[in-house]
């Protein structure tokens, strides 16, 4: 943007990193037998990705880039959607006739082409625009009608990638009593106390007061602490998008300290956010870390800007 210039180290790097990736794609998708080097110096693989580094480039399409590949990318998924299809009929052709054939053989280097050509304009290294083809011939694309078209499909790409946050913007809240002790599992089990906002249901379906963390667990719990474990079940309800997170539980206890979870990361236990669009439902353990004296007196699930809350203040 201040030069007109991509630095040249830089720019070595990144098609380097572009060489690399492509020699990798095609020894994975059949193209070549010979294993691709750990470099991404040029002429130690059959496969020729040149990128000629340009003197001057336009700082205009520094700001229209990001609009106009996007209808070039929606086109080249549904390619490359067929790109799956033929690698696969290629695989049965190579192991029978030990041939790729040829036709297909040029539609799955094409593919390759239009991918790097994309790579090479959106990570800045090139001003022209992808052309939609396959053909080594082909000339660039029209930049301009693609980036008008972009916007809008930006926009709703954007907009789609929002709603599952949108969805937690409702202050709705769920107060829930647990009759049974929570130090009797058995009761608790049979009671599985369950509530909903949000587009998320949260069901406890068990509790261990003085439990252990996972096995791998580096982490150790604190002297004058122990570990309660509540074994969670959450499901997306109704058809909005929506999100899950077993980081969105906060445990307080009768003197409303709040405990956050322990990492799952770091445990190990395998049990991380969600994404719903239609429908889904997750399940594990997740872990806090309270001092022995305490008492767990409430759990909340914040789902947004609402909430679960279940509260321990039965028998």
């Amino acid at each position: 943007m201040f030069t007109g210039r991509y630095p040249k180290a830089f720019f070595e790097f990144t098609s380097g990193i572009l060489r690399w990736q492509a020699n990798v794609v095609a020894y994975c998708a059949l193209l070549r037998d010979e294993y691709p080097p750990f470099s991404w110096e040029p002429g130690e693989y059959p496969l020729l990705l040149d990128i000629p580094h340009a003197e001057r480039q336009s700082r205009f399409r520094l700001f229209i880039r990001a609009f106009a590949i996007v209808p070039n990318y929606l086109v080249f998924s549904f390619v490359q959607y067929a790109w799956y299809f033929t690698t696969f009929i290629s695989w049965f052709a190579i192991l029978i006739t030990g041939r790729y054939p040829r036709g297909l053989f040029k539609f799955s280097v094409g593919v390759g082409r239009w991918y790097q050509r994309m790579a090479a304009y959106l990570y800045l290294l090139r001003d022209e625009y992808p052309p939609y083809s396959i053909n080594a011939d082909a000339r660039p694309g029209n930049e301009v009608a693609s980036a008008i078209i972009g916007v809008p499909l930006f926009l709703v790409l954007v907009a789609v990638q929002l709603l599952p946050f949108v969805g937690l913007l409702r202050a709705e809240q769920d107060d829930v009593a647990v009759r049974s002790s929570i130090t009797n599992g058995s009761e608790f089990r049979r009671e599985a106390p369950t509530g909903e906002a949000n587009n998320t249901r949260i069901t406890l379906l068990d509790y261990d007061d003085d439990g252990a963390l996972p096995f791998g667990s580096r982490k150790v719990p604190h002297s004058g602490y122990r570990v309660v474990v509540f074994h969670v079940y959450a499901e997306q309800t109704g058809s909005f998008p929506t999100l899950f997170s077993p980081y969105f539980l906060r445990l307080h206890d009768c003197l409303d300290n709040g405990y956050s979870p322990i990492d799952t990361l770091a445990t190990k236990s395998g049990f991380e956010v969600r994404l719903w669009w239609f429908d889904g439902d997750t399940e594990g353990d997740v872990y806090f870390e309270i001092p022995r004296i305490a008492t767990p007196c409430d759990l909340i699930y914040h789902a947004g800007l609402g909430e679960v809350r279940f509260n321990f203040s039965g028998p």
